[in-house]
């Protein structure tokens, strides 16, 4: 009884017993997911994306592909949003969401993105740090009602990224009807190629169908008409908030 013992004691003193360290999640809490999305005049690639747990000592790799250009397409997003100019965030619309190739839905302590400006080439790193706060309102049973009455359980499990020109990305958390705003980020590092080594040149092809898009729209990519380029849309059904 006493080895007993003192082997749950050495355990808990040195954190090497499996599960120690594991956060407890309901199963019903999704798994959580990414969601990506871009002005039509300013798209992005994104390359290589991940989430990283410290405490539990694990990396969760994201799906991606390379499709960026028909997600971001004008035409595609102003069919259901007619309002839509080409140069804001449609969340709702122009947004394109990516799920874990092993799939958990224990959170990240950080969520890694490396992407590419399509419109002039520029590759950066961002990284958003997942705070109490995000995992708590993550964590967090909500409900609302369908659009045919019913009422449904759910959580804001989407991390949801808007690129902008600039290297900046906006963050906000989905669910339950509603974007919940978090924060604007900064890139973390302007790395001289994409994470498969890809340099500007090698986006040359990409670069000139971006321009032509701008063009047969007669659209102005240079200067950067901000006003237009931070207004976000989003459908009537849903709501946005902030974080607080």
């Amino acid at each position: 009884m006493k080895t007993i013992i003192s082997i749950v004691l050495l355990c808990l003193l040195l954190g090497g017993c499996s599960g120690i360290n594991k956060e407890r999640v309901p199963d019903e809490v999704p798994d959580w997911t990414v969601g990506y999305t871009m002005p039509s005049f300013y798209p992005v690639r994104v390359t290589k994306a991940y989430g990283i747990n410290k405490t539990e000592d694990w990396t969760s790799i994201l799906h991606t592909h390379s499709q960026f250009m028909t997600v971001s397409d004008l035409s595609r997003i102003k069919e259901s949003q007619q309002d839509y100019d080409g140069y804001g965030l449609s969340l709702t619309f122009g947004i394109a969401q990516y799920s874990q190739i092993r799939y958990t839905n224990h959170l990240p302590d950080k969520v890694v993105l490396y992407w590419t400006s399509l419109f002039d080439t520029k590759f950066y790193i961002t990284e958003l740090d997942v705070t109490p706060k995000m995992k708590v309102l993550m964590y967090k049973k909500q409900s609302y009602i369908r659009s045919d009455g019913m009422r449904k359980s759910c959580y804001q499990t989407t991390f949801d990224f808007g690129f902008l020109p600039n290297g900046q990305v906006k963050v906000w958390l989905e669910g339950c009807g509603k974007y919940t705003y978090i924060t604007e980020l900064s890139p973390t590092a302007t790395p001289n190629t994409d994470y498969n080594g890809s340099t500007h040149s090698d986006h040359n092809q990409t670069r000139n169908s971006v321009l032509k898009r701008a063009k047969k729209a007669n659209a102005t990519l240079i200067p950067i008409p901000w006003n237009k380029v931070n207004k976000v849309y989003t459908s009537k059904n849903y709501t946005v908030e902030q974080l607080h």
